[in-house]
C-alpha cells in the first residue's frame, strides 16, 4: 500500500510540481535573465547611442576625406595650397598685413574698454 501510495503521490504530486518549476524558471530567464528582454531592450539603447556615434564620425570621415581629395596632386587648389603653406610656415606677401594672434587677442579684448 505504501508503495502504491508513494508512486501516485510522485506521479501526481512530485512531477506536476517539477514540471511548473521547470517552466517558471524557463519564465523567469526569458524575462530577467542574461539574455532575456530587459537585456535585449539595454542591448537595443546600445546600438542607438552607438549609432549616433557611428553618424558622427561618418561625418568627420567624409570632411577629413574632402579635405584629402582636395590636397590630392590631380585636384590640387592652388589658393587652398597657398592658405596651407602661409598658415603653417608663417608666411606673408609683400603687402600683406600680418597681425599676431596675441596682437589680435589684445584688440580684442581691450577695444570695447577704450573710447574713441
Amino acid at each position: 500500500m505504501w508503495v502504491m501510495l508513494s508512486k501516485q503521490f510522485l506521479i501526481g504530486v512530485v512531477l506536476p510540481a517539477a514540471a511548473m518549476f521547470c517552466a517558471a524558471m524557463q519564465i523567469y530567464r526569458a524575462v530577467a535573465g542574461n539574455a532575456g528582454y530587459g537585456a535585449l531592450a539595454q542591448l537595443e539603447a546600445e546600438v542607438e547611442a552607438k549609432a549616433g556615434e557611428v553618424d558622427v564620425l561618418r561625418a568627420h570621415r567624409e570632411k577629413l576625406q574632402k579635405r584629402a581629395d582636395q590636397l590630392n596632386s590631380k585636384s590640387l587648389d592652388p589658393d587652398l595650397v597657398d592658405e596651407t603653406i602661409r598658415t603653417v610656415l608663417g608666411y606673408s606677401r609683400k603687402g600683406d598685413v600680418v597681425i599676431s594672434r596675441q596682437a589680435l587677442d589684445d584688440a580684442l579684448r581691450g577695444g570695447a574698454d577704450k573710447p574713441n
